[in-house]
């Protein structure tokens, strides 16, 4: 009896194992395959943002990434964009045109319900609220730093901001995306800076 519970235990133990590995590999395939598409084609994507530092007992400490393309009055987008309201509850994943201003950053010019077929430059994101203005989730608004970094970041305030700090993102051709770097005042990554004030 005790040998059959231990080999279940055993059994189960197992499992976990090969499906965490699996989840593992997953991840790092589809990022890699992300990463060679958005190269391939060129697609990446820099936003401004601002930044704070917040704490998450499973995720640990991070810098949460507050996006200035995040909310969009709908007066800033096409006429196609006015859409996405009847069917912001139904639908809430929608595909965010981007075009590049002259300072190399970009902007969201307008929202569609499905994939765009054609060869624009888009992203994916989530809506979480969609009245007068929509307000859009991205997946790379939390950047890992380790802890020491991220305390200094908070530490700074709203001051950081004036160090100019934008997130470059890797975009397949679905709208996919993932991280490429955090950087300050042009193209300084943000480790290298916040270890510069930490010497």
């Amino acid at each position: 009896m005790q040998k059959k519970i231990l080999n279940k235990i055993a059994v189960f133990f197992a499992v976990t194992v090969f499906f965490q590995i699996g989840v593992i590999v997953f991840i790092l395939l589809r990022t890699g395959s992300i990463r060679r598409d958005a190269e391939k084609s060129g697609r990446v994507a820099s936003f401004k943002c601002e930044m704070r530092d917040p704490y998450n007992p499973f995720k640990g400490r991070y810098v949460r990434l507050n996006l200035s393309e995040s909310a969009k009055d709908f007066s800033e987008l096409d006429s196609q964009s006015l859409e996405v309201k009847d069917s912001a509850r139904k639908k809430p994943v929608v595909f965010c045109l981007l075009e590049k201003d002259g300072q190399g950053d970009f902007h969201i010019t307008g929202l569609r319900l499905t994939e765009p077929e054609d060869s624009s430059f888009f992203v994916r994101a989530r809506m979480i609220y969609c009245g007068y203005n929509v307000q859009l989730d991205f997946p790379f608004d939390e950047y890992y730093m380790q802890e020491n970094y991220a305390r200094k970041v908070d530490s700074l305030g709203s001051a950081f901001y004036d160090q100019d700090p934008h997130i470059a993102v890797y975009i397949d051709s679905h709208g996919n995306c993932i991280q490429k770097s955090l950087t300050v005042n042009g193209n300084v990554r943000i480790e290298d800076y916040i270890a510069s004030l930490l010497k």
